[in-house]
């Protein structure tokens, strides 16, 4: 029964090559749809990255009350992103033909959603409790902040070029894969000041997980490139 269906769906649609050539064509189209809304779910972890860097340079100038609004703001745009991420893998799982894998889109996915909630965990844990930092370790904490930020938007550049020019995609996931060297960089020269910081435990250790989270946001990023090549990578093979 399975198969006289299929045989009438091959003459409907002209044989065998039409047939799957209309099957290529609905999997490439409903592929990039999918990759529309991950640049558009990408965009919003820029934003919501941006709104980090508000955080710690309101933090970094002691300007708690602003930084406070900032983020509450950015746990609302990481709700919102988080909508967006689950629209995204609810289309992935439908089934159907994708030129690109669906694992591999299902994994970059939530891996981009991974920098929203290491972003959101630093902003928590700036406004955990309020203390004041030496001006070098206020402007270093700025730095990897902003650093973090770079990182976040050529990696939008490439998920952005996956639908348009894939080795454009694989030469802009090199370039992240720098910024991320450039935030490891700053991460040790933090972390090495802070042995010279007169400050109490408690103290110590809030600003330690502050910076890891910041440095692993920068990490994520990295992975993620990686992941984008891999994918650019396999699908020009494919061609």
């Amino acid at each position: 029964m399975a198969g006289s269906r299929l045989d009438r769906i091959r003459r409907t649609l002209g044989g065998e090559t039409t047939l799957e050539g209309a099957i290529d064509a609905m999997g490439k189209e409903r592929e990039e749809q999918v990759l529309d809304r991950l640049v558009d779910f990408t965009d919003q972890v820029v934003v919501i990255v941006e709104k980090l860097r508000d955080v710690v340079e309101r933090f970094a100038a002691d300007r708690y009350d602003e930084l406070a609004e900032s983020a509450r703001e950015l746990d609302e745009l990481e709700s919102r992103a988080d909508d967006t991420k689950e629209a995204i893998l609810d289309q992935v799982s439908v089934g159907g033909v994708f030129p690109i894998h669906r694992a591999d889109l299902a994994r970059l996915t939530g891996s981009m959603d991974n920098i929203a909630n290491l972003a959101a965990g630093a902003a928590d844990r700036i406004s955990m409790r309020r203390f004041s930092l030496p001006p070098a370790l206020s402007a270093k904490l700025v730095e990897l902040a902003q650093v973090d930020l770079e990182a976040v938007r050529m990696l939008r550049d490439a998920v952005f070029a996956m639908g348009t020019d894939l080795r454009e995609a694989i030469r802009l996931a090199g370039k992240v894969d720098k910024i991320e060297s450039r935030a490891d960089d700053v991460f040790a020269e933090i972390y090495h000041e802070m042995f010279d910081w007169d400050t109490d435990f408690k103290t110590f250790h809030q600003f330690k997980a502050i910076i890891e989270r910041l440095e692993s946001i920068a990490d994520r990023c990295s992975w993620n490139a990686e992941l984008l090549r891999h994918m650019a990578l396999e699908y020009l093979e494919n061609e």
